[in-house]
């Protein structure tokens, strides 16, 4: 009886760890950023204080009305400069890629970012690095992936009001958003690391589009 037991106790917690195992899979450190097609045609609008009556965006805009999909937030620069969702007022698309500094995927395309932001530097274009698990400006790890990568561009760190918004809903890294000079999502969020080629077609894609 007593072996019986002991086997039913060990079932018992073997049970427990994979579903705990299960659970941590789907938050930001899931390890599916490979996944590219994952998330085309998503919006990230469910608990982003977005308007609810709006309509959601299709593949590329099109004309139809938009969601809001960070919301209002106020947060930090990798730096320590605070930032608000008025950062998206200054071009008029910014493109958000949203990474994890234990993610590869993520760092090996951050180099070619950094040539994209510089390339189209004064062109109404901006690319904004958001980290789904730093959050504190001035983090070691952090600050060493932007410099040896020379993704040079501006990095938020995972403020309250983003964790409980957009990060809420980001399911792998990366995760790559376009939004218009209101924070409105345009045309599709992206999951997965692309080469320079692949982003240079779409960030122009995109902004035929607007």
């Amino acid at each position: 009886m007593k072996r019986f037991m002991d086997f039913r106790i060990v079932c018992v917690l073997v049970l427990s760890c994979m579903l705990i195992a299960g659970s941590m899979l789907t938050g930001c450190g899931a390890k599916k950023a490979a996944q590219d097609e994952h998330s085309k045609g998503q919006t990230y609008e469910e608990e982003t204080g977005a308007d609810s009556d709006a309509d959601k965006t299709g593949s590329g805009g099109g004309g139809t009305p938009a969601k809001n999909v960070f919301g209002s937030f106020t947060a930090q620069t990798l730096d320590g400069t605070e930032v608000t969702q008025d950062i998206f007022k200054e071009t008029d698309l910014t493109m958000v890629n949203i990474w994890g500094t234990f993610c590869g995927p993520c760092i090996r395309e951050m180099p070619e970012l950094g040539e994209i932001s510089r390339e189209y530097e004064g062109e109404e274009f901006q690319i904004v690095g958001m980290l789904c698990d730093v959050y504190e400006a001035g983090d070691d790890t952090a600050l060493e992936i932007v410099e040896s990568t020379q993704a040079d561009y501006i990095h938020i760190v995972a403020s309250p009001d983003l964790v409980n918004g957009i990060l809420r809903q980001v399911q792998a890294v990366p995760t790559t958003i376009f939004v218009d000079s209101d924070g409105n999502q345009v045309g599709e969020a992206y999951t997965g690391a692309r080469d320079k080629d692949s982003w240079l077609q779409i960030i122009e894609e995109v902004k035929s589009k607007m």
